[in-house]
């Protein structure tokens, strides 16, 4: 089960379930992260630097790993196909 408020991003948007468990199988805690992910969604659309920060997908782009701010996320989760994981802090 997820948090209930977004961190920093209040137009953040949950990461789905399924692929929450793909981070804890790769050892990555379930709190207290923040990753770096290139995602593919259903659509064939490739996204780079997607900024997940404990199961909350808050950015797009490296401008979002620091500070409050607002960015609205402009693709559903449930359409992501494919998460491949760059960076983990």
């Amino acid at each position: 089960m997820h948090s209930k408020t977004p961190p920093r991003n209040r137009l953040a948007k949950a990461l789905p379930e399924s692929w929450r468990k793909v981070f804890v199988e790769r050892g990555i805690p379930k709190r207290k992260y923040a990753a770096v992910v290139q995602i593919t969604l259903a659509d064939g659309r490739i996204i780079d630097d997607v900024i997940v920060e404990q199961g909350w997908i808050i950015s797009i782009g490296r401008e979002g790993l620091s500070g409050i701010f607002e960015q609205r996320i402009d693709f559903d989760p449930r359409s992501i196909e494919a998460i491949q994981i760059i960076q983990v802090a």
